[in-house]
């Protein structure tokens, strides 16, 4: 009998793991739903915004599709003086108007932040790039969709960037 207990509960965590396999795991992802740990809401529409017009959708989805403001969130929530840090940039962003300005002004304001390289705008975007480029490619929309990995492939050479002006 003792046999038999010790049996099942060996096997009973792998008979759950494979009916999860068989349903998918897109079914178990929009089970949980997403909850802001550190930032407001009002933060973490802003953040949306933010983190949209870094990586907008396209025929892919963007980097708000992907969640990449609670990926942020998470990160702040994880690193108090992370947090603390873009607590104060998000205000910063508002107050220059980000939130409630039209997408082609959004894309202006990040675009002329990203050329005063040594400024505190220029430190806010990177920080806020940064941070969309590693939640939005640590994502299931970035690898699969965007990059097109499946998790069965390998690079016999990784030539890295052939972009001329990278200095490939």
């Amino acid at each position: 009998m003792l046999q038999a207990s010790a049996t099942l509960a060996i096997a009973a965590p792998a008979m759950q793991a494979q009916d999860h396999a068989q349903h998918g795991l897109t079914q178990i992802e929009k089970a949980a739903p997403q909850v802001a740990r550190f930032f407001s809401k009002q933060e973490m529409n802003l953040l949306a915004q933010l983190v949209e017009q870094i990586i907008p959708r396209s025929d892919t989805p963007g980097a708000a599709d992907a969640n990449v403001h609670y990926f942020v969130d998470f990160q702040a929530h994880t690193n108090r003086k992370l947090g603390s840090q873009l607590k104060k940039d998000l205000s910063w962003v508002r107050k220059q108007g980000f939130a409630k300005a039209e997408s082609g002004k959004q894309v202006e304001l990040l675009t002329a932040w990203s050329k005063t390289k040594g400024t505190e705008p220029y430190r806010i975007f990177k920080q806020f790039k940064d941070l969309t480029i590693d939640g939005y490619y640590g994502s299931k929309e970035g690898l699969t969709q965007e990059l097109g990995w499946n998790a069965n492939t390998f690079l016999r050479e990784f030539k890295g960037c052939t972009h001329p002006e990278h200095g490939a």
